[in-house]
């Protein structure tokens, strides 16, 4: 069980995409027999997915091995191989005669203000990449995406799935909610050419200045290593940003999945009256 080394104590909210929204229950999606994915692989990956986009949260009980044999009608050993999995990579950890509960979250670091665009990093290294939008959808705001952005009821935000690829790899997933009464028509471009920041100044007439940004290290799970052409346990570094106009007004909120092999370069500001330490 890892511990927080870090001084961040805000509760960070759950991350939905849309194909959770429609789940009332934890876990809800049926494990298929018939799948090259094991049935113990499928299940790890389910409960792995509720910690990490916080649908389960540290210290929260998960359902004991008899109610996940009967939710999904598999064996007792099959629920144990999957806990087994998480309980080793820290996601889990046990108490003898009470359960199985979400561990505290690893390490978490701040990372500056200067929001990240990745289109503008690989042109600025000179890649050629190629974006492939897998989902587009625009919806009403779901209760923590509403928060996080300071939308009103009547707000629609527009959901989008990107990958972004080099020389024909998968380096990057991208997932982003974005405010559409801050960036009106944003849901119309055309994002296989346009980078998501470009099209938000455009449609807002305004300039991106500041972004809050976390990032950790997970495994890819089975949906993101199908997304990004890796094995479910590659580690992988996950970026959170809130990201905000000149203005303080955010717009958008996103999750950006990177494979093995990359590097998050910026510079680190001390805060005033803040005590030095190494």
């Amino acid at each position: 069980m890892c511990k927080k080394a870090t001084n961040d104590n805000r509760i960070y909210p759950h991350f939905p995409t849309p194909e959770k929204l429609t789940s009332q229950d934890k876990p809800t999606k049926a494990l298929i027999t018939s799948s090259a994915t094991s049935l113990h692989s499928q299940l790890a990956d389910q409960i792995r997915e509720m910690i990490y986009s916080r649908e389960l949260v540290s210290g929260e009980k998960i359902l004991s091995e008899h109610e996940l044999m009967n939710r999904f009608g598999i064996s007792r050993g099959t629920v144990r191989h999957a806990i087994e999995t998480l309980v080793n990579e820290g996601l889990l950890f046990r108490v003898h005669g009470k359960g199985t509960y979400v561990a505290e979250e690893g390490l978490s670091h701040p990372a500056g203000v200067r929001p990240l665009s990745f289109a503008e990093s690989l042109k600025n290294q000179g890649m050629e990449f190629e974006t492939k939008v897998l989902e587009k959808k625009v919806l009403p705001a779901p209760e923590n995406v509403k928060n996080e952005l300071q939308a009103s009821p009547s707000d629609l935000i527009c959901f989008l799935r990107r990958v972004r690829y080099v020389g024909g790899e998968p380096i990057l997933c991208q997932e982003s909610w974005t405010n559409l009464s801050e960036c009106p028509g944003y849901e119309k471009a055309d994002f296989r050419v346009e980078p998501a920041f470009s099209a938000a100044e455009r449609c807002s007439g305004k300039k991106i200045a500041y972004s809050k940004i976390r990032y950790t290290a997970r495994a890819a799970g089975v949906e993101h290593g199908r997304y990004l052409h890796c094995d479910e346990n590659s580690p992988i570094l996950v970026l959170e940003q809130t990201i905000r106009f000149a203005d303080k007004a955010p717009f958008e909120w996103s999750l950006t999945w990177l494979t093995s092999g990359q590097a998050v370069v910026g510079d680190a500001i001390q805060p005033r009256n803040a005590r030095a330490h190494r």
